[in-house]
C-alpha cells in the first residue's frame, strides 16, 4: 500500500473503534493510572501561567481531559469525526463544557497552525500510526514557542506486531475482533517508523529540529502503571508486549 492508501484505512479503522476506543480511554479515566500520569505531564509543563495546549491525534479525549484539569487552553486535533465528537461528548461529560478545549479536524503529519503557537504539544500512541511520523514531528516541534515543551509517549508497536505475526501468533485485544487486529498489524507493517530503531530515531529526529534539551524515559509503562489497568494497549499477542517511552523535548 502507498501512503494515501494506508492514510485511508488507518482512518476507517480507527473511526470505526471510536465509540469502543472512548469506552475503554474513560474506563482508564477512573482508574489511578489517570493520576499518575496527571502528575507526570505537571511535572513536564512549562512553569507559566495561562499555557495554550496541543493534543495531536486526541482520540477520545483522554490527554484533552488531563489538560484541561491542569488548567490548559486546550487545542485538540485528530483526523477522524468520529474520535472528535467522542472527544467532544467526553469532555462534556466530565464538566468541561466550554471551558477552553478546541476541536479541530486536522492530519498529524499536516499541522496547519502558524509556528509558535503553543507552549505545549503532547501526544501519545499515535506516531507509529503514521506513514510520515517524522513530518509530524517537525510539524509539532515548529508550532511551539522558543522554551515550549513537547511530550510524546509512544512505543513501536508496529515492529511487535510484526514479530508476533512473523512467529505465528494470534493478535489479541478485549474489546477488538480478531478482523480488526489483523487490519491494525496490516496498517502498520511497512510504515517506515515502524522499522525504525525507536525511541533513538525520535531523539536523533529531535535534535536535528533543533531541540536545546531532550530527555528520555524507558519503561514508561511502568511510570504510569498501565499494565495493571490498560494491559491491551501495550499487549500484542498472549505472549508479546510493547514497551513503551516518554520523549521530552525543549524548545
Amino acid at each position: 500500500m502507498d501512503n494515501r492508501e494506508i492514510s485511508m484505512l488507518s482512518n476507517k479503522y480507527w473511526s470505526g473503534r471510536a465509540t469502543e476506543f472512548s469506552a475503554l480511554r474513560m474506563k482508564d479515566y477512573e482508574t489511578p493510572m489517570r493520576a499518575r500520569l496527571l502528575e507526570f505531564i505537571a511535572s513536564v509543563l512549562p512553569e507559566s501561567k495561562g499555557i495554550k495546549a496541543l493534543d495531536v491525534g486526541c482520540g477520545a479525549g483522554f490527554l484533552t481531559l488531563l489538560l484541561l484539569e491542569l488548567g490548559c487552553a486546550v487545542t485538540a486535533v485528530d483526523f477522524s469525526d468520529e474520535m472528535l465528537e467522542e472527544a467532544a461528548q467526553n469532555c462534556r461529560d466530565k464538566g468541561y463544557a466550554g471551558r477552553g478545549a478546541e476541536f479541530i479536524n486536522m492530519d498529524a503529519q499536516n499541522l496547519s497552525f502558524a509556528d509558535c503557537s503553543f507552549d505545549f504539544v503532547i501526544s501519545r500512541n499515535v506516531l507509529w500510526t503514521l506513514p510520515d511520523a517524522a513530518s509530524a514531528y517537525r510539524g509539532m516541534f515548529r508550532v511551539l514557542r522558543p522554551g515550549g515543551i513537547l511530550l510524546n509517549m509512544d512505543a513501536n508497536y508496529g515492529k511487535t506486531f510484526n514479530a508476533a505475526d512473523a512467529r505465528g501468533e494470534t493478535p489479541v485485544h478485549p474489546t477488538q475482533t480478531l478482523e480488526q487486529l489483523r487490519t491494525r498489524n496490516r496498517i502498520s507493517r511497512d510504515l517506515e517508523v515502524t522499522k525504525a530503531g525507536r525511541p533513538l530515531w525520535d531523539l536523533s529526529l529531535l535534535w536535528d529540529c533543533g531541540a536545546s534539551e531532550l530527555r528520555c524515559i524507558r519503561n514508561f509503562e511502568n511510570v504510569i502503571g498501565i499494565k495493571a489497568y490498560d494491559q491491551a494497549s501495550v499487549t500484542a499477542s498472549a505472549n508479546s508486549s510493547s514497551e513503551m517511552f516518554a520523549v521530552i523535548a525543549v524548545k
